[in-house]
């Protein structure tokens, strides 16, 4: 096992991804917060050897994916949140986005770039996305990954698509490396540095960082195979790992328990569990090789106010 001193597990993945640059690379971690902690510790790396541009400041729009019914209840909006449409209603295009100014009854009012007001009911609930504003900072160099698609005349784009930005101005246009340049409505993006186990479906790179101290059997398994070339595990607790490891999030199926009640019950039902199986012991035997693969990070006690450890 290879044990290295790190004071923070953020750290200790920004340095394994900058040890894969020249490859494809992509930091998987269990929760949304890691992802900030890992995406912020990545880029200040990569701006100290100069590997990023200017920061400009941006919007980016996140979506709350609600439900048909969630948004037919105008009492769920907000001012400020984000109607993006897909589909295209009287007075509003399709890929326009338009900011909630007010709730009135079961009138949502939206505004569009000229100041125009305009109403949104409940019977056009299938032909728009509800958004979040989130401040975020984009330099030439960065990671960003795609988090809509878009199908129009000079843009195309796909949901889960990591780019590289080329070129970012005081206006906020981004060029890419592709040679695509960004609309300026269209900002459902995010960094692209690293992104949760299930996000990551779907994706293969070269190199893989799973940070995680309690990642359960599929997810594991999920994240581990996206690596064509490597795959580096890091964790501040290896026996907790391999214990969540051992333990599957998938529920038993009514099928199965009335099998184990009564065996021979329901044969042919057997094909779909022994492909589980087989990708659980897929997983398994990741997770055996983990002793020469892990870096692990001593456990340091937090203090907080007062000096009072817990």
């Amino acid at each position: 096992m290879r044990e290295v001193a790190w004071l923070d597990r953020a750290d200790a993945v920004a340095q394994a991804y900058g040890a894969s640059q020249g490859r494809s690379s992509l930091a998987v971690c269990a929760t949304h917060e890691e992802i900030e902690r890992v995406t912020e510790a990545i880029r200040r790396r990569r701006r100290t050897i100069g590997a990023l541009g200017e920061d400009v400041q941006l919007t980016r729009h996140a979506s709350l994916n609600w439900t048909t019914a969630q948004k037919g209840d105008a009492r769920n909006f907000r001012p400020g949140q984000i109607l993006g449409f897909h589909r295209a209603i009287k007075g509003i295009a399709r890929n326009e986005s338009l900011e909630v100014i007010r709730v009135e009854g079961e009138r949502i009012i939206v505004r569009h770039e000229s100041g125009r007001e305009q109403t949104v009911t409940s019977r056009h609930a299938k032909s728009f996305d509800v958004l979040e504003q989130h401040p975020i900072e984009v330099a030439a160099g960065d990671r960003l990954l795609l988090t809509a698609n878009r199908r129009e005349r000079g843009f195309r784009a796909t949901n889960g698509e990591i780019f590289t930005v080329a070129q970012v101005d005081a206006a906020g246009r981004m060029s890419l490396e592709d040679g695509r340049t960004v609309p300026a409505e269209y900002r459902q993006f995010a960094h692209g540095y690293a992104v949760t186990a299930h996000r990551s479906q779907g994706k293969s790179v070269d190199a893989v960082i799973i940070s995680a101290d309690g990642m359960q059997k599929e997810l594991f398994y999920v994240a581990a195979s996206r690596g064509r070339e490597s795959v580096d595990v890091i964790t501040g607790d290896k026996e907790r790992l391999r214990d969540t490891v051992a333990r599957s999030t998938a529920r038993t199926s009514a099928s199965e328990l009335a099998r184990r009640a009564r065996p021979g019950l329901l044969p042919g039902n057997q094909r779909g569990m022994a492909a589980a199986r087989a990708l659980v012991r897929r997983a398994a035997q990741f997770v055996t090789s983990l002793p020469n693969r892990v870096w692990k990070e001593p456990r340091m006690e937090r203090k907080h106010e007062h000096d009072v450890s817990r």
